[in-house]
């Protein structure tokens, strides 16, 4: 099944000593069955998602596998189907603020919107790995029928915990 992939997955493989061993080995396997199986990832049409990863990763592919990954996505995304992107709506006059999200922007990260709102419009999860703010949006994401999959869950409930003192919803 195709996913929506947060740039933190590729970013956990990059930057692998900053992350436990268990989260490291999920994400790699994760973007190692895309590679392999030649799998396509949702991004949308205007580009959003994979601005992000430019952003954060080496478009040339070298030198890790999350690098590997964007080269990919670059590589194959406009060879894809067209509903491998979709077109989720920006609202030309506020910045990160989707048309499909139907007011709800407000109620989450505006880094992470596009992530939502394509996930939302493609009726595919959303991959995550280190972003603990996502463990308080289920409420919004359950109204939008997004649904998250944590790569390693008690590495993410963890570090919600370290980070606030107590743990997630």
């Amino acid at each position: 099944m195709t996913k929506v992939i947060d740039t933190n997955v590729p970013l956990v493989v990059k930057f692998s000593d900053e992350h436990p061993i268990e989260l490291v080995d999920g994400c790699e396997i994760i973007l190692e069955c895309i590679l392999e199986n030649r799998i396509p990832v949702f991004t949308d049409s205007a580009g959003e998602i994979v601005a992000e990863y430019l952003h954060q990763l080496n478009r040339h592919g070298q030198p890790t596998l999350g690098d590997a990954f964007v080269r990919y996505i670059i590589d194959n995304q406009y060879s894809w189907d067209e509903e491998m992107r979709p077109d989720i709506e920006p609202d030309v006059s506020t910045e990160n603020s989707y048309a499909v999200l139907e007011g709800d922007d407000g109620e989450i990260d505006p880094s992470d919107r596009k992530f939502v709102a394509t996930a939302k419009v493609a009726s595919a999860p959303v991959v995550q790995a280190t972003d603990t703010k996502w463990l308080n949006w289920a409420a919004v994401l359950d109204r939008h029928g997004v649904t998250v999959e944590y790569v390693h869950e008690p590495s993410i409930r963890a570090a919600y915990r370290a980070k606030f003192g107590y743990d997630a919803p």
